[in-house]
């Protein structure tokens, strides 16, 4: 599937992560999506569709514990809505595969209306009621747009822009609510083979 990757974190620009250190105040509250512009699972078209999830974690986040809430496209049909949560549970292997070991507990599965825009360095993404991400790019050296190589949720021979939220709220249970403008976020273009 190919498409282009969104996400906001609590940390400050750019995040431990890449580092495999701690994050800010020792806690990840980060939202991590993709917008499939183009993909499928077997038989079952998942173009234009949306998924991704919240995450609750202490500590180095590649050392586990994650708490999360998978959110998927509620535009899928059932077909589509039963593919996408394969694929991102990490049943089908791949990068989700290699996730699904960090992941201690999924605490909802949940199916929202999703609007996304990206426009010359800048994203707004919305999940229903329940979130919101505003960013821009932020430049690096020679004034151009700054990059991560390689990033943990994308295609390890592709990179990340990073930037910074002018918004970033999620109001969902007590766990899964905050406000946090002014942090990290990453996006970009992504693709995955079937491997």
């Amino acid at each position: 599937m190919a498409g282009e990757y969104v996400e906001c974190c609590n940390c400050s620009v750019p995040c431990q992560c890449l580092w495999h250190e701690a994050p800010d105040d020792g806690v990840c509250n980060a939202g991590v999506f993709w917008n499939i512009e183009d993909g499928s699972y077997g038989d079952v078209s998942l173009d234009g569709l949306t998924a991704g999830f919240l995450c609750d974690q202490e500590g180095v986040l590649f050392e586990g514990g994650w708490d999360v809430v998978l959110i998927l496209d509620e535009a899928a049909d059932d077909d589509q809505a039963e593919a996408l949560e394969t694929v991102f549970t990490g049943q089908a292997g791949g990068l989700f595969g290699a996730l699904a070991p960090m992941i201690d507990e999924v605490v909802d599965v949940v199916s929202l209306p999703f609007e996304y825009a990206r426009e010359d360095g800048h994203f707004e993404f919305e999940a229903g009621d329940h979130l919101l991400m505003n960013a821009d790019g932020s430049s690096g050296l020679h004034d151009e747009q700054g990059t991560v190589f390689p990033h943990p949720f994308m295609p390890p021979d592709q990179e990340a822009n990073f930037g910074k939220s002018s918004e970033w709220v999620v109001e969902f249970n007590d766990e899964f609510s905050w406000d946090l403008p002014g942090n990290n976020a990453y996006f970009g273009d992504f693709e995955f083979g079937s491997g």
